[in-house]
């Protein structure tokens, strides 16, 4: 049991980063995975991973239950693929909501 999750984030929060680098291995390839299935493309799916587990990382003394962390993880991945949704879409509105002259100006200044 020495590098249970609860033992790997226990040294973790004690300052041993190679516990918490442990941690990422563990699970880098299940939060891709999960991130991919929910996002469609592997590069972004890779930068939301990264993301997770900084955020994780930083938030890691808020998680009370230490055995939970792979939940929490997934929890944490499929936030940040909903948000990355939302982003997309907003931005995928406003480009809409625009006036197609101002668009059109927009799109041949770049090649003038």
């Amino acid at each position: 049991m020495k590098n249970s999750d609860a033992d790997l984030i226990q040294r973790t929060l004690e300052g041993d980063q190679q516990a918490f680098t442990a941690l990422v291995e563990k699970y880098q390839k299940q939060i891709h995975a999960l991130a991919w299935q929910k996002i469609g493309d592997f590069h972004t799916a890779q930068e939301i991973a990264q993301d997770a587990f900084l955020t994780a990382y930083h938030k890691l003394a808020t998680l009370t239950h230490h055995s939970q962390f792979a939940g929490w993880l997934y929890v944490i991945t499929n936030n940040k693929c909903k948000n990355w949704h939302r982003k997309k879409k907003l931005a995928l509105q406003s480009l809409e909501a625009t006036d197609p002259i101002e668009l059109e100006e927009v799109y041949y200044s770049e090649y003038m």
